[in-house]
């Protein structure tokens, strides 16, 4: 199988190319080829907006466009295409891909509506990291939707940490949680539980502390007793429900009845519905340090069993293989279709590029008119 990944080139204090192109590395075999290719406009920069997408591409957008053509013609030499993080991709493009196509999502629901529904029915297989939103994808029409977990890589944990060391071993941290506190209404539940376990360790966007050093948070994990994890609305879909247990931290997540199709419910993971819960259950676990150690350690081995990242991406290659046999064949030199398709596009769409300046300056003067109107009192509120 010869698989071309897409994936999203944000700005980062790290080089995102680099770090995506040593994780191919690591998890691919001798079954599988698998290359990268940036799906950003200018990168780094951020995804598309669905709006400006879709008039990006009804416009004939020259950026956009010449994306479209690269990947078109680098896509001859794959059987798979993935869209990693599901960006920048216009359906009515994706439908002339000549490739077996996946749609992958990690920001489902709060991105929804301008990231994956306008978008998702074009692939041939949807795998979704919110296991809580694979009915959701269903809803919308989408029959070949799977469950595809984020699971942790190989920099977020230290590999010479045993079974034995968790159920044995000292930690000296109580409780750490690493998370914004702004956004949403998980705000309001973190000033609670914090305010029960002051002596916790609470870092990121919103808290006094700051943010914690990238490169001391596995070691800091690693001296953690107890792992809150809270979300904005459903989930669980973050990093942190695989990197504690990867770190011998005993998971103590929301959206519990979602928790329990990812791990055993207090046996590996324990989950909570309300913010009551969670603080009832840590002061229990910070008491009963045996069964604590007990949940930790068999979370440990089941995310690294299960959900380490070469595991993980067996998940999506075998979704592909169940799913591909029933997609029929791609007709030989279809990319030159695709890239006909495309230059017919660009003429079609040349009269929409050359006035779409002049729409934007009327828009701005039609703007500024509304606001000097409401201003001097012409329009009320």
């Amino acid at each position: 199988m010869r698989i071309l990944l897409g994936y999203s080139y944000y700005q980062n204090p790290f080089d995102v190319k680099t770090w995506v192109n040593n994780w191919l590395l690591r998890i691919a075999d001798a079954n599988i080829h698998i290359e990268s290719f940036p799906l950003t406009i200018n990168p780094p920069a951020g995804r598309l907006l669905w709006k400006d997408l879709d008039a990006m591409w009804k416009r004939g957008d020259h950026e956009l466009l010449s994306l479209y053509h690269d990947l078109a013609l680098k896509l001859k030499d794959f059987d798979v295409f993935v869209n990693w993080n599901g960006i920048n991709l216009h359906p009515d493009f994706v439908l002339r891909l000549p490739t077996f196509n996946v749609y992958g999502c990690f920001d489902d629901p709060e991105s929804s509506d301008n990231l994956s529904k306008p978008v998702a029915f074009a692939y041939d297989l949807c795998m979704i990291g919110n296991i809580a939103e694979v009915e959701t994808y269903k809803s919308w029409g989408i029959k070949n939707v799977k469950f595809w977990p984020m699971g942790f890589f190989s920099s977020d944990y230290d590999p010479s940490l045993t079974y034995d060391d968790i159920l044995k071993g000292e930690r000296k941290t109580d409780i750490a949680l690493l998370c914004e506190r702004k956004s949403g209404w998980r705000a309001e539940r973190l000033d609670k539980y914090a305010k029960e376990f002051p002596n916790g360790k609470y870092y990121g966007l919103g808290w006094k502390a700051g943010f914690f050093p990238e490169d001391e948070k596995v070691k800091m994990y690693q001296q953690t007793k107890i792992g809150p994890n809270f979300h904005n609305s459903t989930g669980p879909i973050n990093f942190r429900t695989y990197m504690l247990p990867a770190n011998g931290v005993m998971l103590l997540c929301d959206n519990k009845s979602h928790l329990g199709k990812i791990f055993k419910l207090n046996e590996e993971a324990v989950g909570f519905d309300s913010i009551e819960e969670a603080i009832e259950l840590t002061k229990y676990y910070l008491k009963h340090d045996e069964e604590r150690r007990s949940i930790a350690a068999k979370g440990w081995k089941r995310v690294v069993t299960d959900y380490n990242e070469k595991a993980v991406f067996k998940i999506l290659t075998d979704a592909i293989n169940d799913s591909i046999k029933d997609t029929p064949k791609p007709v030989k030199g279809q990319t030159a279709l695709v890239v006909d398709f495309l230059n017919e596009h660009t003429k079609k769409t040349k009269y929409n590029r050359s006035i779409y300046p002049f729409i934007k300056i009327i828009n701005h003067f039609r703007d500024m008119l509304y606001i000097l109107r409401k201003k001097t009192g012409l329009i009320k509120n």
